[in-house]
């Protein structure tokens, strides 16, 4: 498959000015959020089958209210900073089972933390013109100072060309790798944080991410014979 890199960077830079970076709901009624996870039956083949699960819990009690399963087959190839090319369309499958209205989306992987301010968190946001929050496990971009070794600590992320504060990488848990958290759309960049660590339960990851991952997991073993 040939992939035109250049016009799906235009296709970023024109949906990144769509981006919204102040607060869309009072963030204090904030209840039902929900974790995205996406995996693929053999990431290393292509085509190959693209898996997406969605866990919504109600902040209150961390109870799971609902979650859903989409599939889809992809051929787009794992792609440094164009993820979304690769695991929106099974997304947006899953994202239109929902039934509950949820109040934020937190996705495994980045929000603005992206040289065009369109990583997959984003990039979801403005399409569907939902609250969503980025929640990567790994750098992709920003520079950026390790928290100190204990629970909940944090730093602000930069960013390299105009050093502005652009995201977080912080340390949910003493003794863990930090997690890189930003806003993806209609959130600010202080409140994405302020999300992510309401939406933790004693694990590293925030617990709607944390719960997708292993419906994923349990499905996705199910479909190797598991």
């Amino acid at each position: 498959m040939e992939i035109d890199l250049e016009s799906l960077k235009k296709q970023q830079i024109e949906l990144s000015k769509k981006l919204n970076l102040k607060d869309k709901i009072n963030i204090d009624e904030i209840r039902y959020i929900a974790g995205i996870d996406t995996t693929f039956l053999n990431p290393y083949q292509n085509p190959t089958l693209a898996i997406s699960s969605i866990v919504v819990i109600d902040i209150k009690s961390f109870e799971i209210v609902e979650k859903v399963l989409a599939e889809k087959e992809m051929d787009f190839p794992y792609v440094p900073t164009f993820l979304a090319f690769r695991e929106l369309p099974v997304i947006i499958e899953a994202y239109k089972k929902l039934k509950i209205k949820v109040d934020v989306f937190i996705l495994d992987g980045q929000g603005i933390l992206h040289p065009r301010r369109m990583g997959i968190a984003s990039h979801f946001g403005v399409i569907t013109d939902t609250v969503s929050v980025g929640c990567g496990k790994t750098p992709l971009y920003g520079k950026y100072q390790d928290p100190p070794n204990q629970d909940l600590a944090y730093n602000f992320i930069y960013d390299p060309k105009t050093n502005e504060k652009i995201g977080y990488v912080l340390r949910t848990k003493k003794n863990t790798k930090p997690i890189f958290i930003s806003p993806g759309n209609n959130i600010s960049i202080e409140n994405s944080l302020y999300v992510i660590i309401k939406s933790l339960n004693g694990y590293k990851l925030p617990e709607p991410v944390r719960l997708a991952h292993n419906f994923l997991s349990d499905y996705r073993k199910k479909l190797m014979g598991g």
